[in-house]
């Protein structure tokens, strides 16, 4: 008889529904119902939770046979390690997605910073790392683009987009890349001031990304707080 059976057997011996199972496990009735079909397992601690309601013991709701040998405490130990070795593999295999889309991040920032420095920087007056790392962009449209990198604004704006992604924020950090690139691309189009105001030094550029770039990260924290929430509530249905 597997886990499941024994589950099921136990709640109709008891008289109760699977409803009611819900409620004094503190989970929802679909995840009795998946427990029962053997498509999911209780954990270690709704496990010993069933044991109690039932008035049984874990050994009994784990073992195939009743008269098996194998005590309860080997049996509740082997239990909870196949437990730990499936989220052990389920955060490497994590991990290893978000540097891949950490990576993916930065690659986008690299893209933009080479696009600049082939639209505005002078390659044949430079060698080719002078042309990559020191030349300074010139040229129409040129001085949000180097007021960025001489701001230091470039690399700060990175890192505010690719941290997170290590910890799993992908939302936040597709949301600040874009607001980067759209800020960019909207600094460059609507910057410049030929009135020659006094803020700015005749380009708004920096102030038109600036703008949206402070908002993605506010809405990029934002979405990642109601992501959070809706999975909460999704785990506690199941």
């Amino acid at each position: 008889m597997t886990l499941g059976e024994r589950i099921k057997e136990c709640r109709m011996n008891s008289g109760m529904s699977q409803e009611k199972i819900a409620e004094i496990v503190g989970v929802s009735r679909q995840a009795v119902t998946k427990w029962e079909a053997n498509q999911s397992a209780p954990n270690t601690e709704n496990l010993f939770k069933l044991a109690e309601i039932f008035g049984t013991t874990v050994d009994f709701l784990l073992s195939d046979n009743k008269e098996q040998e194998q005590t309860s405490a080997a049996q509740i130990y082997q239990y909870f390690k196949a437990e730990e070795e499936k989220k052990k593999d389920a955060l490497r295999i994590l991990k290893k997605r978000n540097i891949v889309f950490a990576l993916i991040i930065v690659s986008v920032y690299l893209l933009v910073y080479l696009t600049g420095r082939i639209i505005w920087c002078d390659i044949e007056t430079n060698s080719f790392i002078g042309w990559i790392v020191m030349s300074k962009p010139s040229g129409n449209h040129s001085y949000l683009y180097g007021w960025l990198l001489s701001s230091n604004m470039f690399i700060i704006s990175m890192i505010i987009s690719v941290l997170p992604a290590f910890w799993g924020k992908h939302k936040f950090s597709v949301i600040t890349t874009s607001a980067f690139v759209f800020g960019l691309i909207s600094g460059i189009l609507f910057g410049p001031n030929p009135a020659g105001e006094f803020i700015g030094q005749s380009h708004y550029g920096w102030a038109i990304w600036g703008c949206i770039f402070v908002i993605s990260i506010v809405i990029g924290a934002a979405v990642e707080i109601l992501s959070k929430r809706r999975l909460k509530k999704s785990k506690s249905k199941d």
